[in-house]
């Protein structure tokens, strides 16, 4: 499978809304977070989002497969504050593929941070592998508790 990075296009918005929800939708019913769940967000604040930071779509095989929000936090800093396929393109090795050449995009960054669920055992293993370190946690609602990563180049 091949893939690419680009940045996102406005008319690409209600399509990756979808793709988002979709990937976050098990995390909406779990969590039960329906204020700041990626699954709950309206097309407006998607919008807004992708106006605010570097928004970026993937393509798989020239098809929209997801998408990826970082927001600059320093000049060599940035937080990788969503990433998501959809789930026909999932579980084929492509999300290690797709952080790697994202971090190529940025030679400048010196360190990625981004947050994740402490229960979500394959996000963090996934993190984990490609060289995040837990740098602490915090509880958001009863029912979720996110962990902090921050890799340095």
């Amino acid at each position: 499978m091949k893939f690419k990075i680009i940045p996102s296009k406005h008319m690409e918005a209600y399509e990756l809304l979808k793709l988002q929800k979709e990937a976050f939708h098990s995390d909406l019913i779990k969590y039960k977070d329906y204020f700041q769940s990626p699954a709950a967000e309206s097309l407006n604040y998607f919008i807004l989002k992708m106006q605010t930071s570097l928004h970026y779509s993937i393509f798989v095989d020239g098809r929209l497969a997801g998408g990826i929000c970082v927001v600059k936090q320093t000049k060599d800093h940035y937080y990788l504050y969503r990433i998501f396929l959809g789930s026909e393109f999932q579980n084929k090795g492509l999300g290690s593929k797709i952080l790697q050449e994202l971090e190529k995009q940025f030679p400048h960054v010196k360190k990625w941070s981004l947050d994740t669920p402490k229960d979500n055992r394959r996000n963090r293993h996934f993190y984990e592998k490609l060289g995040y370190i837990k740098t602490g946690e915090q509880q958001i609602t009863k029912y979720l508790t996110l962990i902090f990563y921050e890799k340095n180049l």
